[in-house]
């Protein structure tokens, strides 16, 4: 499950990024102060590197099949 999250991760990434960046574009305070805006896209990438990753784990479960479901259930018990 560990490789399928890490290749869903990076796009994952880019879409929150994208998304949480449109917020601060349409902030009117941020699109004329370039110190601030600056520190904000900053911001964005780091939170969407963290906010990616359980949501990558997430998409990476939904996208396993029963099987896989079972052997990796079964592997963690025991």
């Amino acid at each position: 499950m560990a490789k399928i999250a890490m290749i869903a991760f990076l796009p994952i990434a880019a879409v929150t990024f994208g998304v949480m960046s449109l917020f601060i574009a349409l902030n009117p305070q941020l699109t004329h102060n370039f110190d601030w805006a600056f520190g904000a896209y900053m911001s964005v990438a780091l939170l969407s590197f963290v906010v990616a990753a359980p949501i990558s784990w997430l998409v990476a479960r939904r996208m396993m099949t029963r099987r896989d479901k079972r052997i990796a259930d079964a592997s963690a018990r025991g």
